[in-house]
């Protein structure tokens, strides 16, 4: 693979690697003065090193960040190059080392074996920090992960149970880190799991064919072995690619069509789908033909968490003018800024910035504890110009303007939006050129100058209130006084209307009872001749039948005597009682022994079947 064919920010993190140099800005200078030709930017980084040796010709293996020969040719010795101080913590030990650049972590794991006695193949280093895309084994060139000055890592121990199997310690799956040119993404199988049912799960992810699959550090085994027998650590990190050589792609198509690889199985239509799917894939963040806005922002967070790994700043889902309504709406004092991050994928620097500055665990927290973030990408022309078009409706022809003098290679653009007093502005442009401590006290001093501003419109806002509250009382005051002339007055007039309201009333009210009370009479007059005629005869004194003889004592202290048939129903006795001027609705006739009432039985059920006696007493009471 030629220069011109291989990722600009790979071969910038190469050139670093190889030339020691670690100012970013002269490494871009750099190549961009020899046109991105890896072999003339090296040789004119380092003309006149002792030991070193012509680069040769430049291909994809030699673009292989984890080949230490590669980049061991640019060595001079440990006294030139920067160290850095690692602290490993073992049990409850800190060793600290002070290792070169240009040595490995398998150098890391030398030295640790001549301090704590721990064989090299035991060792494991974890809590690298999570600033970078490079598989790291023991192999790894410790300028090539790009790490601060102190770096802490903790070290774990594997112990052999048998002679087949390696068990970490605290392990329990096997956690499997798969790099590939889009990105890296993690995957947890069971130590059962076969090397073929592996690459199956990322055939599926990434769209590449088991066996077109080129697997980089994993294990040259039969596909049917299990990632026990493999003696893999259960941290364990791969790199795949596609073997297609695009290039050739209508050969090997013509081949198959003459029978001369039919193990291949794959027609020109597939070789043409299986490029377009590996290289559209791994470029832009957000698709070319998005229908549903809040779908393609969260495929762009999803994408953007795969490439640069799980701590990122948390970008909001959801059309940019609700982002704006989160930030500016509501209280002053819960107003935040908006943070847009503009992605291009076409950038030398994207993923660098991306996964050492703009990734890095303080740039992360502070962004989500103090602004809102928002993101889009302008990789494809498309979205660029919605971009542009959306920029033009918040800010201006003037700020889109600005946006458009930005190149490819300008890219990530930041914005920093505010708003005073009702008008948005972009009160910072931040750029991927910028280092972490730069970008850190460029939002700093942006959230500095916000908060500047929404003190003075608090202030303004409360000097406002205070005018409004002054006012309001004195209106109040005066309206007071004018209610309280009117009260008396219209007090008088009630008060009159009322006497004369309440006579009218008592008047028609007596008017009322009384009329309502003769109503009352015939109602119950009428009422009790009614029921009086449905009373059946009495039984003569000579009747053989059976007859109940009820004595009734009313209220007053009178009393009732009268005969029925045992046939006649509790209806009947009731209806005697009341023709003679005590309707239900007012009184009760009740049982002394047992102690019950008349009206709750049975109004049809016979006064035989009630349980009286041939002689009975019944009372009649109030309700």
């Amino acid at each position: 693979m030629a220069s011109s064919e291989i990722p600009r920010d790979l071969i910038l993190a190469n050139f670093q690697v190889v030339t020691g140099i670690q100012d970013f800005d002269r490494c871009l200078t750099i190549l961009e003065g020899n046109q991105w030709d890896f072999e003339k930017a090296v040789k004119d980084a380092m003309p006149f090193q002792e030991g070193y040796e012509e680069v040769g010709t430049i291909d994809a293996a030699a673009f292989n960040t984890n080949n230490e020969s590669t980049i061991a040719q640019g060595r001079n010795n440990d006294l030139d190059y920067h160290k850095i101080e690692f602290a490993v913590s073992w049990q409850e030990d800190t060793i600290i080392l002070e290792v070169p650049t240009n040595r490995t972590v398998g150098f890391i794991k030398e030295q640790l074996q001549n301090r704590l006695g721990i064989s090299r193949k035991n060792q494991i280093l974890e809590n690298w920090p999570n600033n970078t895309e490079i598989t790291i084994d023991d192999n790894t060139v410790i300028s090539s992960l790009m790490l601060p000055d102190q770096v802490n890592l903790n070290l774990l121990t594997t112990s052999t149970a048998d002679n087949n199997s390696v068990n970490l310690i605290r392990a329990d799956q096997c956690e499997f880190i798969v790099h590939n040119s889009g990105g890296k993404f993690t995957l947890h199988f069971p130590w059962c799991t076969t090397l073929r049912e592996v690459k199956a799960q990322v055939a599926d992810i990434l769209n590449i064919p088991v066996k077109r699959q080129k697997w980089t550090r994993l294990p040259n085994f039969d596909d049917n072995i299990t990632l026990q027998d493999c003696d893999l650590p259960p941290v364990y990190s791969a790199s795949v690619a596609s073997s297609y050589d695009f290039n050739k792609a209508a050969f090997s198509a013509d081949d198959d069509i003459d029978g001369n690889d039919d193990d291949d199985n794959c027609d020109s239509m597939d070789l043409v789908n299986i490029k377009d799917n590996y290289f559209n894939s791994n470029n832009q963040l957000m698709p070319d033909d998005w229908k549903d806005l809040t779908l393609a922002l969260s495929g762009f967070s999803d994408a953007f968490e795969i490439r640069y790994g799980p701590m990122h700043p948390l970008f909001f889902i959801g059309p940019l003018k609700d982002a704006l309504d989160e930030c500016f709406k509501g209280n002053v004092n819960q107003r935040k800024p908006l943070f847009v991050y503009i992605h291009n994928s076409k950038s030398v620097q994207v993923n660098i910035f991306c996964s050492n500055v703009l990734c890095s665990e303080s740039i992360v927290n502070y962004l989500n504890q103090n602004y809102v973030n928002w993101a889009w990408d302008v990789t494809l022309p498309s979205n660029r110009e919605k971009c542009f078009s959306l920029c033009t409706s918040l800010f201006g022809a003037t700020a889109t303007f600005s946006l458009e003098r930005f190149e490819d290679d300008d890219y990530p653009i930041m914005l920093v939006i505010t708003k005073v007093k009702s008008s948005l502005e972009i009160s910072r442009v931040l750029q991927a050129k910028m280092s972490l401590d730069e970008l850190f006290t460029g939002l700093m001093g942006a959230f500095e100058d916000y908060r500047h501003v929404l003190h003075n419109e608090l202030k303004e806002e409360e000097a406002r209130e205070a005018r409004q509250r002054f006012k309001k009382l004195q209106d109040a005051e005066y309206e007071a006084s004018l209610k309280a002339d009117r009260a008396k007055a219209e007090q008088r007039a009630a008060e009159e209307e009322e006497r004369n309201r309440l006579e009218k009333e008592a008047q028609l009210l007596r008017e009322h009872e009384e009329q309502a009370l003769m109503e009352e009479v015939k109602r119950k007059e009428a009422e009790r001749q009614s029921l009086a005629q449905s009373i059946p005869q009495a039984p003569p004194d000579n009747c053989t039948d059976d007859v109940i003889k009820f004595l009734i004592r009313l209220p007053g202290g009178e009393r009732l005597s009268r005969k029925f048939y045992s046939r006649n129903t509790v209806k009947d006795l009731l209806n005697y009682v009341a023709s003679n001027g005590f309707l239900d609705f007012e009184f009760k006739v009740v049982t002394n022994f047992p102690k019950r009432e008349i009206s709750a039985l049975d109004p049809h059920l016979s006064l035989g079947d009630a349980g009286f006696l041939s002689q009975d007493t019944l009372f009649v009471q109030d309700r």
